[in-house]
């Protein structure tokens, strides 16, 4: 009787062996199945796919266009760069991208992601100017927030600061340290950037070794969408300029060192302050960007020669403007991004964008 009760007992462990090999042959085959599928819909081209950014916080991506818990794959951050591969539309109506994020393809709804459109018609435009400053203040951390900053504020164009020549005495050449973390964001979403750099020369030899800065720095680090002119800032620094004395000689010297930049084949613009300009620059032969700060908080929707300031009747000097920075605070109140904004002549810069 015992022994019949062992071969029982043995049968039924063998029973369960056999069904515990058998489920775990089907699971390891599934799952093996899963991860070729995973592997093959992670491995999806996207070098035809459009370079987009997560402009919301904390996005969520799902492994189908539907918005389940058990879909979902992460949550995505502002400024996430992804890959748009398609929109899909589902059975709700709801709009979907499909996108890649680092190695992972799902979907997330298509108002929680945007992408670099270069705006044609508008005759005024928005541009940003940028330098390490806007890193420092921890404005921009990384290329993806720089870039859900331009699709956030409808941005067009960038001016990056490639350096320029110190204040003292000694007036040293020195380079922005985080330049490259902007061209990274204008390549990305292929957005039009230029260069600007600070002027303080006081002698002609010092021209001279400016133009060779940027030329040098030009050479080095110019990528494909940098396509606007050089900009010169010429600026008062409070009394700590080395050039801020030397107004009278600084119109000869400005007008030199454009014609120095013009015979090496380098067009070039000249950023200033609207006040400066209107007492010593206006008649020199160049295009003026320049600055004059309503404190509006808002984006102006009128331009320079509308506004209440003396310099702006001045025909001769605003014929030649081309574009205006009107807030270095930004355009929000309590916003952390209290950086400098343009308001530009879309027909002069897109020229640019042509060649």
């Amino acid at each position: 009787m015992n022994r019949m009760l062992e071969e029982r007992v043995l049968n039924k462990k063998k029973v369960i062996l056999v069904i515990l090999i058998f489920v775990l042959v089907i699971s390891l085959i599934s799952f093996i199945i899963y991860k070729k599928r995973e592997e093959k819909w992670n491995n999806i081209d996207v070098s035809n796919a459009i370079h987009g950014v997560v402009i919301n916080e904390n996005v969520s991506f799902f492994r189908k266009p539907k918005i389940s818990k058990w879909r979902k794959i992460s949550d995505l951050k502002l400024g996430q760069l992804v890959y748009i591969v398609e929109e899909v539309v589902d059975e709700e109506n709801k709009v979907w991208y499909k996108v890649k994020a680092d190695d992972k393809v799902g979907f997330i709804e298509k108002e929680n992601a945007s992408y670099f459109e270069f705006s044609e018609a508008n005759e005024k435009v928005l541009m940003s100017d940028v330098s390490k400053f806007n890193v420092i203040y921890k404005q921009f951390e990384t290329v993806g927030e720089y870039c859900a900053f331009l699709l956030n504020y409808d941005v067009n164009y960038v001016y990056i600061r490639a350096g320029g020549r110190g204040y003292g005495e000694e007036g040293n050449f020195y380079t922005d340290p985080n330049f490259q973390m902007f061209i990274d964001a204008c390549e990305y979403l292929e957005v039009p950037y230029g260069f600007y750099y600070i002027d303080e020369a006081i002698t002609e030899e010092e021209l001279d070794e400016e133009v060779k800065f940027i030329e040098e720095f030009l050479n080095k680090n110019k990528t494909q969408m940098c396509k606007l002119p050089l900009a010169i800032d010429v600026e008062d620094h409070d009394g700590v300029g080395r050039a801020d004395e030397l107004w009278e000689d600084r119109v000869e010297l400005v007008t030199n060192l454009i014609n120095k930049f013009k015979e090496k084949g380098i067009e070039t613009i000249v950023y200033s302050n609207a006040n400066i300009v209107n007492e010593y620059l206006y008649e020199i032969d160049t295009k003026f960007w320049i600055a004059y700060y309503n404190l509006e908080y808002k984006v102006p929707n009128y331009w320079y020669t509308e506004t209440d300031q003396e310099a702006a009747q001045n025909e001769e000097f605003t014929s030649k403007i081309i574009g205006w920075q009107f807030t270095e605070t930004g355009i929000e109140k309590n916003s952390k991004y209290e950086v400098d904004f343009s308001i530009v002549d879309n027909k002069f810069f897109k020229e640019y964008c042509k060649k």
